[in-house]
C-alpha cells in the first residue's frame, strides 16, 4: 500500500512542472472564449459592463503610450482612440481587417478564425455614460482647482476673454445662418467656437518653459474667463427661446440672472465653507466632504438651468481660498486618472466617420473661422492693453485651441431637442464640431513654438 502511494506521489511530482502551463493554457482558452462571446454574441448588460470598463481603461493606457510616442496632447489622442473604437469606425474597418486576417489564416492553417459579424466593442449608454459625466465634472473641478481667483479675474484678462467669446460667436452664428442652417444649429455651433481649452494651452506653455512670461499669464487667465463665459453661453443655449417676445425671452433672462447669482454667491459661500471646513489636514473624511461639496455645486447648477460642469468649476475655484489646494489636487488625481479618460474616449466614440468624410469643406471653413477669430479678437484686446505686438500675437495663438468645452457643447446639442422634437445636432454636425476641436488643438503647438521662439525660455 505504501509503495502504491509512493508511486502515485512520484507520478504527481513528475506532473507538477506541467500543471501550471496546462492551467495557464486552459485559462487563456477561457479568456479568449469569453472575449469572443463578448464581442460577437449578446451578453447581459449587467455582466458586459465589466468588459466595457476594462476595454475603455486598456484603451486609455494605449492612448497614454501614443501620447509619449507621438508627442501630441492627451485630449486629442484620447478622442482619436475613441473615434477608432466607435461603432461607425469598427463597422467600416472590421470587414477589411478580418477579411485580410482570414485570408492569411486560411492559407497557413486552413480555417478562418474571425466571423463576418461586426464586433460590438463599447456602447455609450448605461454606466459608461454615467462615468463619462463624472469625468466631465472632475475635469472641470480640476481646472477650477488649478486657477487662482485674483490672478484670473482682472480687467485685461476679462477684456481678452470677453472679446475672444463675442467675435467667434458672432462669426460662427453668421456662417451657420448664411449656409442655410436652422437657428438651433447656428447657436450651438457659435457656442462651440467660444471656449478655449485651458489644459492644452497650459501643456504647450509648460513644455516651452514660458509659464512665467506675461503673455503666458494672460493666456491662462483669459482662457479661464473664456471658459466661464462659454459655460454661461452653453447654459443659455440650452434654454433657447422660441421667439423674440418677452414671454419667450424670460427663461433666458432668468437663466442669466441665476448664473450671476450662482457664480457670485457660490464663490462667497464657498469661501466661507472652505476656510472653515477644508483648511486643515486632509484625510478620508475631508476627501468625502470635498467630493460631496463638488457634487452639491454641480447639482445646484444643473437644477437652476446651468450645466453641472459650471458648478464643478466654481467648486474647484473656491477651494483655492484654502491652503491645501495642492494636497486636494493630489487627492483627486486617482479619480481624474479613472474617469476623465473615459469621458474623452466616450466623446470620441460619438464621432460618425462617414459623416466626417462627407463634410470636409465645412470642417475646414469652421476651423479657419475658429482660429482666425480667436487670433484677431484676443490679439487686439491684449494689444490695446499695452502688450508688445509679438506677445499679443502669442496670446491670440494661445487662445486658439478648442477642447473639452466645445465637445461638451456638441454633446448637449446631440441630446437637446428643437421645436420639431428632433435633436438640434445630428451625427454630421457633431462630427464637424469635434473635428474643429481636433484641428485647432493640433495646429497650436507648432504655431506657438514658431512665434514664441527659443529665446523665450528666459522670463522678463
Amino acid at each position: 500500500m505504501g509503495a502504491k502511494r509512493r508511486a502515485i506521489g512520484k507520478i504527481a511530482g513528475s506532473a507538477r512542472p506541467y500543471l501550471a502551463p496546462f492551467l495557464s493554457l486552459l485559462a487563456a482558452f477561457l479568456f479568449l472564449s469569453v472575449l469572443r462571446a463578448s464581442l460577437f454574441s449578446a451578453v447581459d448588460a449587467d455582466k458586459r459592463i465589466w468588459f466595457e470598463l476594462s476595454f475603455l481603461l486598456l484603451s486609455a493606457i494605449l492612448a497614454n503610450l501614443l501620447v509619449v510616442h507621438l508627442r501630441q496632447p492627451t485630449v486629442m489622442v484620447l478622442l482619436i482612440v475613441g473615434m477608432l473604437i466607435s461603432p461607425g469606425s469598427v463597422a467600416l474597418l472590421y470587414p477589411f481587417l478580418a477579411g485580410g486576417a482570414n485570408y492569411l489564416a486560411s492559407i497557413a492553417f486552413g480555417f478562418a478564425p474571425f466571423p463576418s459579424t461586426v464586433p460590438r466593442l463599447v456602447s455609450n449608454e448605461g454606466i459608461v455614460a454615467v462615468f463619462a459625466q463624472l469625468g466631465a465634472i472632475i475635469l472641470l473641478f480640476k481646472i477650477g482647482l488649478e486657477c487662482e481667483f485674483h490672478g484670473i479675474f482682472n480687467v485685461r484678462n476679462f477684456a481678452v476673454g470677453l472679446l475672444g467669446v463675442i467675435l467667434p460667436f458672432v462669426a460662427g452664428f453668421h456662417y451657420a445662418t448664411l449656409t442655410g442652417h436652422p437657428l438651433g444649429y447656428a447657436v450651438f455651433l457659435a457656442a462651440a467656437l467660444t471656449a478655449t481649452s485651458v489644459g492644452v494651452t497650459v501643456a504647450v506653455l509648460s513644455e516651452l518653459k514660458v509659464m512665467e512670461r506675461e503673455f503666458a499669464r494672460v493666456i491662462v487667465g483669459a482662457a479661464v474667463i473664456d471658459d466661464v463665459l462659454a459655460l454661461l453661453v452653453l447654459s443659455l443655449v440650452r434654454n433657447l427661446p422660441t421667439g423674440l417676445d418677452a414671454a419667450a425671452l424670460a427663461p433666458v433672462g432668468l437663466t442669466a440672472l441665476a448664473a450671476l447669482v450662482f457664480i457670485a454667491g457660490g464663490i462667497a459661500i464657498g469661501r466661507f465653507v472652505v476656510e472653515k471646513y477644508f483648511n486643515g489636514s486632509l484625510g478620508e473624511k475631508e476627501f468625502l466632504g470635498i467630493l460631496a461639496y463638488t457634487f452639491a455645486y454641480a447639482y445646484v447648477a444643473e437644477f437652476i438651468g446651468l450645466s453641472a460642469i459650471v458648478g464643478a468649476f466654481i467648486a474647484g475655484l473656491t477651494l483655492n481660498f484654502g491652503t491645501n489646494s495642492k494636497g486636494i489636487f493630489a487627492l483627486f488625481a486617482p479619480l481624474e486618472s479613472f474617469f476623465t479618460p473615459i469621458f474623452f474616449i466616450s466623446l470620441g466614440m460619438l464621432l460618425n466617420v462617414t459623416a466626417l468624410a462627407q463634410n470636409i469643406a465645412p470642417i475646414i471653413a469652421i476651423t479657419l473661422i475658429a482660429a482666425l477669430t480667436k487670433v484677431l479678437a484676443c490679439s487686439f484686446a491684449s494689444g490695446i492693453s499695452g502688450m508688445k505686438w509679438k506677445d499679443s500675437l502669442t496670446v491670440g495663438i494661445g487662445m486658439i485651441p478648442r477642447g473639452e468645452i466645445a465637445l461638451i457643447i456638441g454633446l448637449y446639442g446631440l441630446t437637446a431637442l428643437g421645436p420639431d422634437g428632433k435633436a438640434i445636432l445630428g451625427p454630421a454636425e457633431y462630427a464637424i464640431i469635434a473635428s474643429m476641436a481636433f484641428l485647432t488643438t493640433v495646429m497650436v503647438p507648432p504655431l506657438l513654438t514658431r512665434v514664441v521662439g527659443k529665446d523665450s525660455a528666459t522670463p522678463n
